[in-house]
């Protein structure tokens, strides 16, 4: 009995030397892949950045590199993303946690993508009750940045044509509840009940076939539940897709 007990136990161990073994190439694959791919794409980016402020260019030449550089861009934040999703997974993202105003952070998140919408194609409107001037949690301030930044991006990268995106706070029960919503395509039910329930599922746009939800939802599932908080995806009031993160409060 007991042999049998202690050859259970050394296939298990076993089992979990190879699982650990795995979990350590997949990451250390994911950096490689990310690193070779960075390396000619800094290149790239640096060579459009220049060839952006030749005089010489003709109208239809500028609109050719400035889509070179967007969808540089696009790959910087999807290498970005992959990585800390990779890190997140196997806790090897370093997290500092320190007593955080929700309020503050989210506000600074909505001027800066306020600041950069020059078209108006995205404006951001900022909800929150007069009363909630605070919301104290505990919280890595750069990771939180990240999630709202993440939430306000996949609005604008789904809905091509424009939207608007409203973001709101308010305090429930001691939890601090972050709203981003817009009214734009928006998802079925569904889609919203395969967001909501499978992590690494990716919706998949009919028209293009290109990746409309996923990878940055798995960073923000990955970041909040981290802090231990939890994300709720739904339908909007306003007609698109709402994202509610729920975060508790600092004692």
């Amino acid at each position: 009995m007991a042999a049998n007990i202690n050859q259970t136990a050394a296939i298990l161990q076993s089992q979990q030397r190879m699982l650990k073994r795995k979990e350590e190439a997949r990451s250390n694959w994911i950096a490689g892949v990310s690193h070779d791919i960075w390396a000619p794409l800094s290149m790239v980016m640096g060579y459009v950045g220049q060839l952006e402020e030749e005089d010489t260019l003709n109208q239809e030449s500028r609109k050719k590199i400035s889509v070179i550089r967007k969808q540089s861009e696009k790959m910087k934040r999807l290498i970005d993303d992959l990585n800390l999703a990779s890190k997140l997974e196997y806790n090897m993202q370093p997290i500092h946690l320190k007593d955080e105003n929700v309020v503050a952070v989210v506000r600074e998140v909505a001027v800066e993508f306020m600041n950069i919408d020059l078209d108006g194609k995205y404006p951001v409107e900022w909800i929150a009750d007069k009363e909630v001037s605070a919301c104290i949690i505990v919280a890595d301030k750069s990771l939180l940045k990240r999630t709202i930044s993440n939430l306000v991006q996949n609005c604008m990268n789904h809905n091509e044509d424009g939207c608007t995106i409203f973001i709101s706070i308010k305090i429930a029960e001691s939890k601090c509840v972050i709203s981003v919503e817009d009214n734009g395509k928006g998802a079925t039910k569904e889609q919203i009940q395969h967001l909501n329930n499978s992590p690494h599922y990716m919706l998949r746009s009919n028209r293009s076939g290109e990746f409309r939800h996923g990878l940055r939802v798995l960073i923000v599932k990955q970041i909040i539940s981290s802090h231990g908080g939890e994300v709720v995806i739904d339908q909007s009031q306003y007609g698109g897709l709402a994202v509610q993160i729920v975060l508790p409060t600092a004692k």
